[in-house]
């Protein structure tokens, strides 16, 4: 394990310095937070985390995934097939990159939205109508980590089969697809683009239109208040992760025959 860090997994972090890669991670959740504080007001906290986890966190993961897979498209693949390396462990390292791209982003989007908040309450003088803890929103942060990076297996896929712009809007229309409607429904879990939306109505109050989870707003329920829709929501995920993860992984395993 310590060789695979060394070698594969040091090549993909290599392959992504100097690049937008690194920087995305904090740019697109201060983007983010800033939108939804300056707009939005009192509603910030839960506005910030809404509108990450709807679009942009999907946005960044297909772009982060993309920029993994650049260097090696440029060739096609041709450094990769003649060299002496199995593929299938450069497709781990490709999947960890990026895997800890969706971690810290999420980790500074908590970041960001505590220090907001405190701000909003103290200097501006503003009180939060819609306030998320501390507690809170680390839980959210934890839940967002483990419901976006099953979809890592199958964007790094998706552009090695079709490019940035096809699989960016196709992985952005889904999780907007499975964000509006999907966590409503009794079956919301056979969705794993749902499952996000769906645990952060418990967590952080907040539904999926991005309205108070309160009784008398549009799409309302108390059963979207249950709390177990968070352990079913990730168990949900990881099944996903793990079946993408090893197809994806055989796939292009075979892409330069035999592996040594």
């Amino acid at each position: 394990m310590s060789a695979f860090f060394r070698t594969y997994y040091a090549a993909e972090q290599l392959k992504c310095r100097h690049t937008l890669f690194s920087k995305l991670c904090y740019i697109m959740p201060a983007l983010t937070v800033a939108a939804a504080f300056l707009l939005t007001g009192s509603y910030g906290a839960i506005d910030g985390y809404n509108w990450w986890y709807t679009s942009l966190l999907p946005g960044m993961l297909t772009i982060v995934c993309c920029m993994t897979g650049q260097a090696d498209t440029k060739l096609e693949g041709r450094a990769l097939t003649v060299l002496p390396v199995d593929l299938r462990r450069v497709w781990d390292a490709k999947v960890l990159v990026c895997i800890k791209a969706a971690v810290l982003g999420n980790l500074v989007l908590f970041a960001f939205v505590s220090a907001a908040q405190i701000l909003t309450e103290s200097v501006a003088d503003m009180e939060m109508l819609a306030e998320v803890t501390l507690r809170q929103g680390a839980l959210a942060a934890l839940v967002m980590i483990g419901g976006c990076i099953w979809q890592i297996p199958l964007c790094l896929w998706a552009n090695e089969k079709f490019g940035l712009y096809p699989a960016l809007f196709a992985n952005l229309a889904l999780n907007v697809a499975g964000t509006v409607t999907g966590p409503l429904g009794e079956r919301w879990y056979i969705n794993p683009y749902s499952v996000t939306a769906r645990a952060m109505c418990p967590l952080i109050k907040v539904l999926p239109n991005g309205l108070v989870a309160a009784e008398g707003n549009v799409t309302y329920s108390p059963e979207l208040m249950d709390m177990k829709a968070v352990p079913i929501g990730m168990c949900v995920c990881l099944f996903w992760l793990v079946i993408l993860w090893t197809a994806s992984r055989m796939w292009y395993g075979k892409k330069g025959g035999e592996t040594v």
